[in-house]
């Protein structure tokens, strides 16, 4: 909290100077950095929740894994669908000092070591380096076609991806793909102490991103993905501008990011809009530490004020938590 106060006032002060945005990101991310422990989840060990390991899926019933940041694999009747997975966890000081990343092919064999070797698509909720940093290497590996917004298309086709294996989707779309129903829905992305990170479109295939700023935001977008009877919304995070539509309520899982405050502000009126059975939390963890040393709360995040309204019962659903690669079958 003493972080992000002062990288207020230090931003308001670069606000008067007409300072770049490149100087905001330099202060909010050296919050990340700051001597804060928040530990895992061993924190909360009655949240967590995952099938047994000896256990294999049940046919007609849909199984999620958490990938890491707002990454998952769900599978249904032998089949995969990703969103959003990102293991190379670039550098902190890469990206705050915008100097060159690029997908780590190690790290990213790790993450797909455990998840199935072939998928049917890739979603993509928008086009920043988190999300989309790791998805042309992941499209080759899986044979999966990308479903995402026109910029996150571009910037994948600038990476050496097919035009033809990306499936272009906005609000109002729907695709099937295998068991899979898939609706688009409109979504917002946080703001950093009122900025915007990264905005911006891209309209036309390119040179492949080099630095973080590349990864430009696009159409931020959430998906509903139904299968086997069971309803999974999932979002990057957003603000109290844009909520899920009430219509497609009821849900039996809701993933929201939680990664800044604009996502905390809305967790209650998203959860009451969309009915949820269960909520998950998501975009929780420090993206800049590798997957291999497992889960850890990133700095700015603030579970105890997400998991404050269930604890008092003002909110009904389920509140749970995954870890890294434990399966989780959906009652």
């Amino acid at each position: 909290m003493v972080c992000r106060c002062y990288a207020e006032q230090i931003v308001s002060m670069l606000e008067e100077f007409r300072m770049g945005a490149g100087f905001k990101l330099v202060i909010f991310l050296s919050c990340f950095g700051a001597p804060i422990a928040l530990g895992g989840l061993d924190r909360y060990p009655t949240l967590v929740v995952a099938d047994s390991p000896e256990v294999k899926q049940t046919p007609g019933t849909v199984r999620v894994t958490y990938l890491g940041v707002n990454g998952y694999q769900f599978e249904a009747n032998r089949h995969a669908l990703l969103v959003d997975p990102y293991f190379t966890r670039a550098g902190l000081t890469a990206v705050a000092l915008q100097r060159r990343i690029e997908p780590n092919e190690a790290r990213i064999a790790f993450g797909l070591q455990h998840i199935r070797p072939r998928a049917d698509a890739v979603l993509v909720t928008h086009a920043h380096f988190d999300h989309l940093l790791d998805v042309p290497e992941i499209m080759r590996r899986t044979h999966a076609p990308l479903v995402g917004g026109i910029t996150a298309a571009n910037l994948t086709i600038s990476c050496g991806v097919d035009r033809n294996r990306c499936l272009i989707v906005q609000p109002g779309s729907t695709r099937v793909i295998g068991p899979w129903r898939i609706r688009v829905l409109p979504a917002t992305h946080d703001r950093i102490l009122g900025w915007l990170p990264f905005r911006g479109t891209k309209t036309q295939p390119g040179t492949c991103p080099a630095k973080a700023s590349d990864w430009r935001l696009g159409e931020p977008m959430a998906f509903l993905v139904e299968a086997n009877g069971k309803r999974i919304y999932i979002d990057s995070g957003g603000t109290t501008e844009v909520l899920p539509p009430a219509r497609i309520a009821p849900v039996d899982l809701a993933i929201l990011g939680m990664a800044l405050p604009d996502s905390r502000k809305r967790l209650r009126a998203a959860v009451d809009r969309l009915r949820a059975k269960y909520v998950l939390p998501s975009h929780q963890d420090d993206f800049f530490a590798p997957v291999e040393g497992g889960f850890v709360f990133g700095k700015l995040t603030d579970f105890g004020t997400v998991a404050r309204p269930f604890q008092r019962h003002e909110i009904n659903s389920h509140l749970i938590l995954l870890d890294y690669f434990r399966p989780w079958t959906i009652p």
